[in-house]
């Protein structure tokens, strides 16, 4: 048994914030989750069930009822009803914040909210929504007594929620939060009692920190040294095919990257198989679109775009540079597996074409201002955890300009046109062929290059039991001590 209940998680970065809404990273959601609840939430088997909403009705296709749990307070001893729900969803899509929260356009659905009684609610939508709920399971709900009382500037370093752990610290220098285990919890006191998220931005050391017992759960494991730590009997290897996606997403307004030819070019001189098993370890799966194949409406009959250097070389000299092209490629260090591994690989890969790769590798908190602010002027490497499983997610929010989660301002007219009516639908057999018909542009455009669906691996000490999920999400109160 663990005597102490403290459990370490080391992840590749720290967060960003302490706001639920002010980001766009599972890293701080990770945190955040363990702090906050949301109205539903995805079970083990990813399958969307009632959390500080005991229920819930469809009352038309644009309004749903929510019933909340009664006797929930925040950490401080704040109520939480049916006032702290409109509070936090109307938050999320208040037209009058500039700039929006990252996350506004999962959310921009919803119209307003109605206060039925104390505990019930109607979420009032501007369309017909079919990802209303699964958008929901990431929103998680916030006091608004304590924000009025302390400020927002507060309240995105100190957060207070009704989550199984209460906030103890931020060492931001040092990318360390501190949690402590909530035993009021509403929905039982955690196994773990002491809960400390550590930024440790290296594989090896995340590995160093399994073996030697100062970390007990390690994200982003890097997949080369899994036999390594499988060798200690001390330790386990646990990992699961994740929503997260990674991908070269490419400035299609650059003088030089406007050439669809040399996207083309590019992608089919990546050799992504060769990505998987020499900086991956066989963890990952080639990629035909933007979404990975578990999704809903993902065309099974589209396939990965080809490895072929010939091919590649052709398009070069159809792009006009038949004596090759420099390029650039931003890549954030130690925040996805092999992130920055990956980025020279490719670099060495589309050199045999002729394009000439610099490999840009920024600290994260760089890395992610830039694709905030709108600032990449070629390319950059990043994932999409798209929690969804619906190709909504990723279409309406990185292909439709202005929109903050499209960082290089991509549009296409017909792309545009049949995402939102996608989007605004509940018949799924017009979806399903609407989205096959924008995978098909995607493929032709490439604003993103797709590489690979990841394949999730953390580093586990045999002191605890858990199991790893699909959304990347780690819920602390689903980890237990093994007797």
């Amino acid at each position: 048994m663990v005597n102490n209940k403290q459990l370490v998680i080391a992840q590749g970065t720290d967060a960003s914030t302490m706001d639920p809404y002010a980001h766009s990273e599972t890293t701080t959601a990770i945190i955040l989750l363990q702090v906050y609840d949301a109205l539903v939430r995805r079970n083990p088997s990813m399958d969307i069930e009632p959390w500080l909403a005991e229920s819930w009705e469809i009352i038309t296709d644009t309004v749903v009822e929510f019933r909340l749990r009664s006797g929930i307070t925040f950490h401080n001893g704040e109520v939480f009803d049916a006032k702290t729900v409109k509070f936090s969803l109307e938050r999320m899509v208040d037209p009058s914040r500039e700039p929006k929260f990252p996350p506004y356009g999962r959310f921009n659905s919803i119209d307003h909210v109605d206060i039925i009684d104390d505990l019930t609610v109607r979420v009032v939508t501007n369309r017909p929504d079919p990802n209303l709920l699964a958008q929901l399971t990431g929103l998680m709900i916030i006091p608004p007594q304590y924000i009025a009382e302390h400020g927002e500037e507060h309240f995105s370093r100190v957060p207070n929620g009704t989550g199984p752990f209460k906030f103890v610290s931020w060492d931001k220098p040092n990318g360390v939060v501190e949690l402590t285990a909530n035993n009021e919890y509403w929905h039982g006191s955690p196994s773990v009692q002491e809960l400390t998220f550590k930024a440790v931005p290296e594989g090896n050391d995340r590995v160093q920190g399994l073996h030697d017992g100062t970390i007990h759960l390690a994200a982003n494991f890097p997949p080369l040294m899994r036999a390594q730590v499988e060798a200690d009997p001390a330790l386990s290897v646990v990992g699961t095919p994740s929503v997260g996606v990674i991908y070269m997403g490419i400035n299609t307004h650059h003088p030089v990257l406007k050439n669809k030819k040399l996207r083309q070019a590019m992608s089919h001189a990546i050799n992504v198989r060769e990505l998987i098993q020499e900086e991956l370890s066989g963890c990952g799966a080639p990629l035909a679109g933007p979404v990975y194949p578990q999704a809903f409406g993902v065309d099974p009959g589209i396939q990965p775009i080809t490895f072929d250097l010939e091919k590649a070389k052709q398009l070069l000299i159809e792009a006009g540079y038949p004596d090759g092209v420099d390029v650039k490629l931003e890549v954030p260090d130690g925040r996805f597996t092999q992130d920055k591994e990956i980025g020279l690989r490719i670099g060495q890969q589309l050199a045999k074409v002729g394009i000439r790769l610099q490999v840009d590798i920024q600290p994260w908190p760089q890395f992610i201002s830039r694709f905030r602010n709108h600032q990449y002027d070629q390319m950059y490497y990043v994932g999409w955890g798209n929690s969804t499983f619906d190709p909504d997610e990723v279409y309406r929010n990185a292909y439709i300009a202005p929109n903050p989660w499209n960082p290089t301002d991509f549009h296409h007219e017909d792309m545009a046109n049949m995402v939102m009516e996608a989007s605004n639908i509940l018949d799924q057999e017009r979806r399903k062929d609407l989205y096959r018909m924008a995978c098909l542009i995607f493929r032709d455009e490439l604003p993103w290059i797709p590489l690979f669906q990841q394949f999730d691996l953390y580093g586990l000490s045999k002191k605890w039991d858990w199991k790893p999920r699909m959304d990347e999400y780690i819920y602390v109160c689903d980890i237990t001590a093994v007797e």
